[in-house]
């Protein structure tokens, strides 16, 4: 074992046994390391750093930390994105939330709580007895995040006024002492202040901004500097010791190399960095499919993933220090999952716990990183450099997406279809779910992200019923019944996929149980069928287990607040864009909205209303009894303005041939080849 492995295991040793929080009386405090212990994990036999060791060996930890701190204010590099004395240079921000921070009036996730003079950190509205609020552990959790301090360091710097900066240091200190970090296990549970993840969010991302943007600030003296370093190294301790796994560990990582890499006077910084690296590198190859997605299947967290691989990157010209070689090209199909998902409105699928993200500041990150893709730049300039993307439907095989479009232009038809494995997490009930968008609006939707509380609306959102497929006998898909390991595959799973100049024809099954028991009551084929450059039609075929009669109801949830309906075919009223579905094999069709009983059902998130928003959305459930093998069809006709009538008259699915007849009285006939699953 080399010098610098055996350094960490020393200052690990010594850090291990320090008291744990589960054996000291509740008065225990931060930071847990002594002057000492601190001072000693510095490397003073950097020439920089003479002035730190001569203080130290005479045990001046006063003249220690000002010596320090002078370094630290001073040092050419690491450098950060802006100069840290250039103070002053915008007095009229808005300073709204650095001013609630100061009357401890804070925010997480939505909800704003007004403390007394002193902060309770440990402190969640949404358990009180009294709470207006389902219970969300997520408020105490985000709220160690520190948004508030990045609002106060953005009005210090914006303004020069010091009293953020005087605010900042007192909340600071009190976080640091009232919260000292675990030392025997990670603290990943309810009221946590150390949860890994907020660990490595606050040492990537909240805590390097706000201590440049302090860094010149007269209140962020000697000591309170030195005091948020110290507990910066605690939090590189305890990340090298403690990581878990997922979209969590790219963010334990990044936190782990953003210390070593703007610390580089700890002896074991170097050791942090290559130990964040090797876990990045290794989780590149765990948690991103061949064909570019990230594992949970969520647009949002594919883009928490990919930010903080980059974390390294983007430190390179600030650090100097460099990533492996094969580490961008690795990213590379990361992007291309991002570009070629994108809806025409250049924003990202709402699938799993995802909102809608924007791509193309993405593309702009693509485009700098990979100077060879076109594609990436014309996204990223509007059109104004580089080349669309030749391709536009497009096929994610291991993650079971597929895109189909008639262009790149923002007023394009768009459709999704989920086909792949359940995900390995923030998983929805959604297998053969459809979405779609055209002319620059989202027509047909589903669930999306809701808060994480333990609320209806939550569950809603997670289940079958808030999304545009098919349940039997009024019973949700149920694939959290499965195996975990079923939930990440090794090779994609089987589909049916054609795509050529004049349609493209995508089918996958489901078949893996509904209900509490997930029962295998019945398999599901959906195939769909788009018929460039217009329009879509969905097969349904539903094959039951048994000879009982069974009740199907496939649901259409309308981004719209008001529809038309006309015998089996339901048309959405709003000015602008427009969809029209018309079904064909079907018994009936109900349109349900804004209902909360006996079931919820036709909501869509919204926070633009606020925290826990939701908007009422008509969602058209077609319902077919039967016993045996049945068949459903539908229409997706989107069009510029309602105005414009769905031309289809008919449509007949029979012998691997779709049959369209139209009002005008012409008809199209499509042979899919491949018309059964494998």
């Amino acid at each position: 074992m080399n010098k610098m492995r055996w350094s960490v295991v020393i200052c690990l040793c010594l850090y291990t046994m320090l008291p744990a929080a589960e054996t000291i009386a509740p008065a225990e405090t931060g930071p847990r390391l002594t002057d000492a212990q601190f001072f000693a994990m510095l490397d003073l036999d950097r020439s920089d750093l003479a002035a730190v060791k001569d203080a130290v060996a005479k045990s001046d930890w006063p003249a220690a930390k000002h010596a320090f701190a002078e370094h630290l204010r001073n040092r050419k590099t690491p450098s950060w994105t802006f100069d840290p004395k250039n103070v002053g240079r915008d007095p009229k921000r808005n300073v709204k939330g650095a001013e609630n921070a100061i009357k401890h009036q804070l925010r997480s996730i939505g909800i704003d709580w007004q403390f007394g003079e002193k902060i309770d950190w440990a402190f969640n509205p949404t358990t009180q007895p009294d709470s207006k609020w389902p219970v969300n552990h997520e408020w105490t959790w985000q709220l160690s995040r520190h948004p508030m301090w990045m609002d106060l360091g953005r009005a210090f710097y914006a303004t020069g006024n010091e009293k953020y900066a005087v605010e900042f240091v007192a909340q600071l200190k009190s976080w640091v002492r009232d919260c000292p970090v675990p030392v025997k296990k990670a603290d990943n549970k309810a009221f946590s202040r150390w949860r890994t993840i907020e660990a490595g969010i606050r040492a990537g991302s909240i805590w390097p901004e706000v201590y440049h943007l302090f860094l010149a600030a007269k209140s962020f003296d000697d000591e309170t500097l030195i005091l948020m370093v110290k507990s910066y190294a605690e939090h590189g301790l305890y990340l090298m010791q403690f990581f878990t796994k997922g979209n969590w560990l790219a963010m334990e990582s990044n936190g782990l190399y953003h210390v070593g890499a703007l610390f580089p006077e700890f002896k074991d910084a170097k050791v942090w960095r290559e130990t964040a690296l090797d876990r990045i590198c290794r989780e590149m190859d765990i948690q991103i499919y061949p064909d570019g997605a990230q594992v949970e299947l969520a647009p949002g967290y594919h883009g928490v993933t990919v930010r903080n691989f980059l974390g390294p990157v983007d430190l390179i010209p600030l650090t100097g220090f460099e990533v492996p070689k094969d580490y961008l090209s690795k990213m590379e199909k990361t992007f291309d999952y991002l570009l070629f998902s994108m809806q025409p409105t250049r924003l990202t699928p709402t699938l799993n716990d995802s909102g809608a993200g924007d791509v193309k500041r993405w593309m702009e990150t693509g485009a700098r990183l990979f100077t060879n893709r076109q594609d990436f730049l014309w996204v990223a300039t509007d059109g104004k450099k580089g080349k669309p993307p030749v391709q536009t439907s497009y096929r994610f095989p291991y993650a079971g997406q597929f895109f189909m479009r008639s262009g790149w232009d923002r007023n394009a038809v768009w459709l999704c279809m989920e086909g792949g494995p359940f995900g390995f997490g923030h998983q929805h009930e959604d297998k053969l779910g459809v979405t779609l968008t055209a002319f620059g609006k989202s027509l047909l939707v589903e669930g999306g992200v809701y808060t994480y509380d333990a609320s209806d609306w939550r569950r809603y959102v997670l289940s079958s019923r808030a999304h545009n497929v098919v349940m039997v006998d009024g019973l949700d898909q149920n694939r959290r019944k499965e195996p975990r390991e079923t939930f990440v595959v090794k090779t994609p799973l089987p589909c049916v996929w054609e795509s050529n100049a004049t349609f493209d024809h995508f089918a996958a099954c489901y078949d893996e149980g509904w209900g509490p028991k997930a029962e295998r009551i019945a398999e599901h084929t959906r195939h769909v069928l788009f018929v460039k450059p217009d329009f879509f039609v969905v097969v349904d075929e539903l094959a039951p287990k048994d000879d009982k009669v069974h009740t199907y109801e496939a649901m259409f949830h309308l981004d719209a607040s008001d529809v038309k309906v006309d015998g089996l075919q339901v048309t959405t009223q709003d000015k602008g864009p427009g969809l029209t579905v018309l079904a064909f094999g079907a018994d009936g069709v109900t349109i349900v909205k804004g209902q909360k009983e006996p079931v919820v059902q036709g909501w869509l998130p919204d926070s633009s209303s606020g925290y826990g928003g939701v908007r009422p959305i008509p969602t058209a459930i077609y319902r077919k009894q039967a016993q045996g093998k049945i068949t459903m069809l539908y229409v997706l006709y989107p069009s510029a303005a309602v105005s414009v009538p769905c031309p289809v008259k008919n449509v007949q699915y029979s012998d691997s041939t779709v049959k369209i007849s139209f009002v005008d009285g012409s008809e199209k006939e499509f042979n899919l080849s491949n018309i059964r699953v494998p």
